[in-house]
């Protein structure tokens, strides 16, 4: 009788703990429970049993719920939120080659690399190697005529651009150069070819030697700090002292040989191009300092200016290693030219050693130099600013 009482209650446990969990509020009708109730209710366990599963119910299968569903809608914020991939192709830069360019094209339909835009001429005049050798190594009419080195706190009154702030020359410093690393090595082609004719000019300004030689044969540097550009020789310049120092140390002489790039006809091209070609030019500046034997180059050179002066000059033949000899250490800029225009598109080489001359064979010239202003043959140095010194070896 007591066990039948206790079964009786536990059946109404359940039934009313069933009705709140099933959520009916209204006024429920009372009636004998049967086997057949419970057993809807319970498992064979006793325990409670999903309505929607044959799984058992238990006390954590809401909290599972809720982080199945934080874990959806963090999938989804992931799904929508995550920064799309952005692919980018680097096609290489087709310059037409000067021998498929169809002439008779319409001129709208033809598209012309830099130095074809700078110089359009009939093909039968660019054929013409020996022509096109002489036109670049023949030196044009000087573009600047009115100026001086004693007034050249004043060019960029004349020349805006001699005012800039990658101005040539400059003082380079002893330390805290950037070694380049892996670099090619810096190449001087033909520099054993001699020339056909070389010319020394002195225009009471500054002392210039030019050459000419055959189209195939011409001097030209590449590699290097210049990469794969090819530069052709196009001038040498002499100056006393030196425009380039070491340090604030000035060295008594220097030679700056000048080379234009090969994608130009010549000089004047190059400077109509150099706006949007930083560095159209290439310079090299080789330092002299006083020994007790001179560099045969620069001993002719001097002895030869002091006879040619407001005049050109044929000299014998030589190659432009005998001038310029080539080197393996130096250290490179991005500069200007040192004479007006002062156009900001040289690539300048120091050499990273300096050669030899004799006291006796500079002083002379430099005596001069220093009574008579109008005689200056050099610029002053020009602040560095912001720019890089790369050391090369």
């Amino acid at each position: 009788m007591y066990q039948k009482k206790i079964s009786n209650v536990t059946l109404w446990y359940l039934l009313i703990l069933h009705i709140r969990v099933s959520g009916y509020t209204g006024t429920p009708r009372l009636r004998k429970v049967t086997l057949e109730d419970i057993l809807v209710l319970t498992n064979h366990t006793g325990q409670l049993q999903d309505q929607t599963s044959s799984r058992t119910n238990t006390l954590f299968d809401d909290a599972d719920d809720i982080q199945r569903q934080l874990d959806n809608e963090a999938r989804d914020r992931l799904k929508f939120g995550r920064p799309k991939t952005i692919w980018v192709f680097h096609f290489p830069t087709h310059f037409p080659d000067r021998n498929s360019i169809d002439e008779d094209a319409p001129e709208d339909q033809i598209r012309y690399p830099r130095d074809l835009i700078l110089r359009k001429k009939p093909r039968k005049e660019e054929t013409n190697d020996e022509e096109t050798a002489i036109d670049l190594m023949t030196p044009p009419l000087p573009p600047c005529l009115d100026w001086e080195y004693s007034s050249q706190g004043r060019w960029d009154k004349s020349f805006p651009e001699c005012g800039g702030k990658s101005q040539s020359p400059v003082d380079l410093p002893i330390a805290g150069l950037i070694k380049a690393r892996g670099a090619r090595s810096l190449l001087f082609q033909n520099y054993d070819v001699q020339a056909q004719e070389l010319t020394l000019m002195n225009d009471g300004k500054r002392v210039m030697l030019f050459g000419e030689w055959k189209s195939a044969q011409r001097p030209l540097i590449y590699g290097g700090a210049a990469h794969s550009r090819r530069y052709l020789f196009h001038s040498l310049t002499l100056h006393l002292p030196a425009e380039h120092t070491v340090g604030g140390l000035q060295y008594p002489a220097e030679t700056q040989a000048f080379y234009v790039s090969a994608e130009y006809r010549n000089l004047e091209h190059a400077l109509d191009a150099s706006p949007s070609d930083p560095q159209a030019f290439l310079a090299v500046a080789n330092l002299y300092k006083y020994s007790n034997h001179s560099h045969k180059g620069l001993e002719e050179l001097l002895k030869l200016s002091k006879s040619v002066r407001y005049r050109n000059v044929s000299i014998k033949t030589k190659s432009l290693s005998y001038f310029n000899p080539p080197f393996k250490e130096y250290a490179c800029y991005q500069g200007s030219l040192s004479t007006p225009p002062c156009t900001e598109s040289v690539l300048w080489l120091v050499r990273g050693r300096t050669l030899s001359v004799m006291r006796e064979a500079v002083e002379e010239i430099l005596l001069k130099t220093q009574s008579s202003p109008q005689q200056m043959s050099f610029r002053t140095v020009q602040p560095l600013n912001d720019r890089k010194v790369y050391l090369f070896k």
